[in-house]
C-alpha cells in the first residue's frame, strides 16, 4: 500500500510536468529528486532551494491536488514516517526545538498528541474493543521493537484481570505454534507504530492462515498491518525526534484496560484479589511494619462502590 501511494504521487508530478512554467518544473524536479528531504524543511526552505517564491510552492502543491502546502505536509508526513531512518528523525528534530526547551517541546507534543486522540477514537469504539477481548477465550499480545514496550505494558495489566493471556515481544516459535493451536479461538491483538517491524507483518499474516481474530493498533490508515487486521483503532502519533512519543497510546491502553476490568467487576475484584494475597505472602512489595502485620482481606470492603471510598 505504501508503495502504491508513492508511486502515485510520483506518477501525478510526471503527468503534470511537460506543462508546467519553468519555476514550477525546478520544484516538481527537486521532489522527485530527493522527496524525503522535503519533510525536513519548511515551505520557505525549498522554495529558497528551488529559486522560487513561496506562493509557488503552494500552487504547484495544489496543481497536484492538495489544498494547501499544510494538507500536502501531511501526506508527505503519512507517507515518509515509514521511511524516515532515526538519524533524519534527530536532524528533523535538532530544526523544531531551537526556540524553545526540549522538555516543554515534548510536553507540547504530548498534549497535541491526547487531544488528537480525543478527536479520533470514541468512547463507544474503546467500550466495543473492550467487550471483544473480554470475550475471547485466549488473547496473544504482540509488538515487536519499540512498541514492545507497549505490548508488555498492556499484556502486563490484562494479565492482572483474564486468563490465558500470552505477551509476545520477540516473535518466537513458542507463540507461533500457540496460534497454530488455538485458531479461532485466539484474538491477537497487535500494536504497530513507524518504522513498522517486518515481524509484526509476518506475525498476522501467520495468524491470518489460522482464521484467529486480529485486533490492530496502529497510527494509520496507510500501516501496512491495518488492512490484515479484523478490527483496528487509528491513533495518530505526531513525532519530532527518533524517540517514539508514547504517552497517549499508554493513555488508550490504559482505558482500554479499565473498560475491560469493569465489564465483570466483581470477577475483576477476586482475581486481583488473589494476586494480592500472593503477593503479600511472597513479599514482592515494600511495605512497613505495620502494615505487614494488618490481616488482608480486600473482599471485606467493596471497592467498586465509590460511596466507601
Amino acid at each position: 500500500m505504501h508503495e502504491t501511494v508513492k508511486k502515485e504521487l510520483f506518477e501525478q508530478i510526471i503527468r503534470l510536468r511537460p506543462t508546467l512554467p519553468p519555476k514550477k518544473r525546478r520544484v516538481a524536479d527537486f521532489m522527485m529528486e530527493d522527496y524525503k528531504r522535503l519533510f525536513l524543511m519548511s515551505a520557505k526552505e525549498i522554495a529558497q532551494k528551488c529559486q522560487v517564491s513561496e506562493p509557488t510552492i503552494t500552487r504547484f502543491v495544489m496543481d497536484l491536488g492538495f489544498g494547501g502546502y499544510m494538507e500536502f505536509e501531511q501526506y508527505l508526513k503519512g507517507l515518509l514516517r515509514i521511511e524516515l531512518t532515526s538519524v533524519e528523525r534527530l536532524i528533523k528534530a535538532s530544526r523544531e526545538t531551537e526556540n524553545v526547551s526540549t522538555l516543554e517541546a515534548y510536553r507540547q507534543n504530548t498534549i497535541m498528541n491526547l487531544e488528537n486522540m480525543m478527536q479520533s477514537v470514541s468512547a463507544r469504539e474503546i467500550r466495543n474493543l473492550a467487550q471483544m477481548i473480554h470475550a475471547a477465550q485466549s488473547v496473544l499480545v504482540a509488538g515487536y521493537k519499540a512498541s514492545a514496550t507497549l505490548a508488555y505494558y498492556f499484556g502486563y495489566l490484562l494479565k492482572k484481570i483474564k486468563e490465558r493471556v500470552i505477551i509476545d515481544t520477540t516473535y518466537s516459535w513458542e507463540n507461533l505454534d500457540t496460534i497454530s493451536l488455538h485458531g479461532k479461538s485466539l484474538l491477537v491483538f497487535a500494536i504497530a507504530f513507524p518504522r513498522y517491524p517486518q515481524r509484526i507483518i509476518e506475525l498476522v499474516e501467520y495468524t491470518k492462515k489460522y482464521n484467529s481474530t486480529v485486533v490492530c493498533i496502529s497510527d494509520s490508515m496507510k500501516s501496512p498491518v491495518v488492512n490484515l487486521s479484523d478490527h483496528y483503532v487509528i491513533i495518530d502519533m505526531e513525532g519530532f525526534s527518533f524517540v517514539d512519543p508514547f504517552s497517549h497510546i499508554m493513555t488508550f491502553l490504559g482505558a482500554l484496560i479499565h473498560e475491560i476490568a469493569y465489564i465483570d467487576k466483581e470477577a475483576t475484584a477476586r482475581r486481583l484479589s488473589q494476586i494480592e494475597v500472593g503477593a503479600r505472602r511472597r513479599r514482592d512489595f515494600y511495605t512497613t511494619e505495620q502494615e505487614a502485620a494488618q490481616e488482608y482481606d480486600p473482599l471485606k470492603r467493596d471497592y467498586f462502590n465509590h460511596s466507601n471510598v
